[in-house]
């Protein structure tokens, strides 16, 4: 039988992630909560107050220049729209993947250039979370972002448009290699991603020993990794992850695309004991069960499974699943599990959904930097990735000043 959970037990809840024990007392009328327990499922259909929203807003903190991290694949997206699904099966393609090009998808890129509606803009799945989370923080530099780059045009470009959008860059510039591009082909609201990683294949743990590169990593409080870049230097992000841990900094890594997980197992396996947060899509949790044969397509037995894998560290971990329009499940704990619904979107402003995953990364670790509550993080990650699918890709100049209360 389903009782409806107290709006005080909620609240505590939430503000455990401060470590403190606000019940936001007098904004229960403010409050539009519909939250149901089920066994040791909480779900919630909502959770706004402005009141407990200004409340929060004070507790935030000036944030130091590079408190967070970023290790990813720097590309520069050559996005185009179709009305078909002609250039997929051409390219052998499916409508909602992520791979990495093959010699029969090298002609691609050449095709996509010659099309009318190409856009090109700097991309990357970290380094676009990146530029969000600067778009919602404000204050330049307070993230930083390690890649590789060829020492070419495509390689200024981009570090010119990171600079723009306030976030710092410390490529590794590679001479052997040109600056790695991603082919994003958009049918309908589905998006087809095909990256030619170039010199970002080559990023060397070698980086991380220059002597101005372990200062900022001694100075850095949050670090955050893709699959991509685990596909790409394993080695790197592990040391990272191991130094966090040991230092008792948060690691947060994205599971990124379902081949990363087929195809690079024992080295996601060695980097999660030191992850204090793990993101990642449905069909990316799925394929993680998978490689490690857990006889189940349950998401929230997955979930589970995976917050309670080997901690290395003191931190709890909180696993995050996201399903596109579906609710972003929440796995903490002591078996806990959070609902958090995803607000509707009219699909006539929907433009790209090439970058909403990137969008909700940054929002969620502008936040989480500050030390805002678990839902107030959550929410900004779903507000950041529903203005981004209204444009070409991740233009931060075409997004509308973030403001608080639009959350």
């Amino acid at each position: 039988m389903r009782r409806p959970v107290s709006w005080i037990i909620i609240s505590k809840q939430l503000s455990n992630q401060l470590g403190q024990t606000d019940t936001a007392i007098g904004c229960r009328a403010s409050w539009t909560l519909n939250c149901l327990k089920v066994g040791n499922i909480i779900e919630r259909r909502d959770c706004r107050c402005p009141r407990t929203i200004r409340r929060y807003s004070k507790r935030k903190m000036e944030l130091p220049e590079g408190i967070l991290i970023g290790f990813g694949n720097p590309l520069l997206d050559i996005t185009s729209i179709v009305e078909d699904t002609m250039l997929l099966e051409k390219y052998d393609l499916k409508p909602n993947a992520a791979i990495i090009a093959e010699e029969k998808h090298l002609p691609l890129f050449e095709e996509l250039t010659n099309q009318e509606n190409v856009h090109y803009s700097a991309g990357g799945a970290c380094q676009n979370s990146m530029r969000v989370f600067q778009w919602i923080v404000g204050t330049p530099f307070r993230a930083l972002f390690f890649g590789a780059v060829g020492r070419d045009k495509f390689g200024d470009t981009i570090a010119k448009r990171a600079l723009f959008d306030g976030v710092q860059t410390h490529y590794q510039v590679k001479d052997e290699a040109s600056t790695g591009t991603c082919a994003v082909i958009i049918s309908g609201q589905n998006r087809s991603l095909v990256a030619n990683l170039g010199a970002a294949a080559l990023f060397s743990e070698d980086w991380l020993d220059i002597e101005e590169n372990k200062c900022l990593f001694e100075r850095a409080q949050y670090f955050y990794a893709t699959g991509f870049i685990v596909a790409v230097n394993s080695p790197s992000v592990l040391r990272i992850a191991k130094l966090s841990s040991e230092t008792n900094r948060c690691f947060v890594l994205n599971f990124s695309a379902v081949f990363v997980l087929q195809t690079h197992k024992q080295e996601i396996d060695a980097i999660l004991p030191y992850t204090n947060m793990i993101i990642g899509n449905k069909q990316e949790a799925i394929a993680f069960a998978d490689t490690h044969e857990w006889d189940t397509t349950d998401i929230f037995e997955i979930g589970r499974k995976l917050q309670s894998l080997p901690n290395e560290n003191n931190r709890p971990r909180i696993v995050m699943i996201t399903d596109a329009v579906c609710p972003v499940l929440c796995f903490q704990e002591n078996d806990k599990v959070l609902e958090y619904p995803v607000p509707k979107v009219d699909k006539k402003i929907i433009v790209d959904t090439n970058g909403c995953g990137d969008a909700f990364v940054g929002g969620f670790l502008s936040q989480l930097v500050q030390h805002m509550p678990l839902d107030y993080c959550i929410r900004t990650g779903i507000f950041a990735s529903q203005q981004v699918l209204r444009i070409v890709g991740i233009q931060i100049d075409k997004l509308p000043k973030f403001r608080e209360s639009c959350i």
